[in-house]
């Protein structure tokens, strides 16, 4: 599915405008049947690419920060708000069957010179690369067509059915199945990032540890790119969230933050940023209890 940028820094919890009135929540991402906000992580990536090389420029420093998915039932819609993009509602008129699969839904729409896509990862068990219930993620992207250029705004995040505070497991280590999925831009170009990744949480202790192996192709040529293997310890914190950051120094700094999501911590979900080499990144991880 691939699409922050700036000097690293950590994820913070940007305020997000007040929700709608909701009668009732949704227990499960598989059967959505009331309008919901969906609250996770998020982060931002801004870049210019110029037609003639493939380079890729920094626009703006990455952003991460709380994100809000808007469903709206009535209407089977989406809006992703809080992130600096336009805040943009994609209607199921705008899904894209043929582009979708099992495991995708691809939502596109266009005006002028401007498109903008959305692309949400599939829950349920149809899902043949991980089938989750509580978690998920997507991608946000908008392309502003210059001529000789173009400007590019790229969001991942993560979504779900938070775990409440009181049933977050205190004892015990759980270990989850997990997938990253991102972008990377450089004067090289632009990447998708992805790779082996391993998450586990020790709720007795308030700690978690993440492994991501990045592998980043050219979105153009298909040239492999190595951002190298990070170890994340991190915190749980704020009753059902996770923050940790990369250490050791390396050409690559990654930092990540996310929440549990389902009953007892079932899934996982978080947005990530990568930066260093003379290029920034953006992804999302989710993950299952094993």
């Amino acid at each position: 599915m691939s699409a922050c940028g700036g000097s690293g820094g950590s994820l913070s919890s940007t305020p997000l405008p007040p929700p709608p009135p909701a009668a009732q929540s949704n227990t499960s991402l598989t059967d959505l049947k009331f309008s919901e906000d969906l609250v996770g992580f998020a982060t931002v990536m801004q870049y210019n690419v110029l037609r003639s090389t493939g380079g890729a420029t920094q626009r703006a420093a990455a952003v991460s920060s709380s994100a809000i998915v808007r469903y709206d039932a009535s209407t089977k819609s989406y809006t992703v708000v809080g992130l600096t993009l336009p805040q943009s509602t994609f209607a199921a008129s705008n899904r894209q069957a043929g582009d979708s699969t099992p495991v995708i839904s691809v939502y596109e729409k266009a005006s002028g010179n401007k498109s903008e896509n959305l692309v949400l990862f599939n829950p349920g068990p149809a899902n043949t690369e991980l089938a989750l219930t509580y978690a998920s993620y997507g991608a946000l992207q908008t392309i502003v067509d210059k001529g000789a250029s173009v400007d590019v705004d790229t969001a991942f995040f993560a979504f779900g059915v938070q775990t409440a505070a009181a049933d977050m497991p205190r004892t015990g280590t759980s270990n989850y199945r997990t997938k990253i999925d991102g972008q990377f831009s450089d004067a090289g170009g632009v990447y998708a990032l992805s790779g082996p990744s391993t998450f586990s949480a020790n709720f007795g202790a308030g700690t978690v540890a993440l492994t991501m192996d990045l592998t980043a192709q050219n979105v153009v040529n298909g040239l492999p790119k190595s951002l190298g293997t990070h170890n994340i310890d991190g915190s749980i914190r704020d009753g059902n969230q996770f923050a940790g950051a990369s250490s050791g120094g390396g050409t690559y700094g990654v930092v990540v933050g996310g929440h549990f999501y389902g009953p007892a911590a079932a899934e996982i979900g978080g947005s990530f940023s990568v930066v260093g080499g003379g290029g920034v990144g953006s992804g999302a991880i989710v993950g299952k209890k094993q």
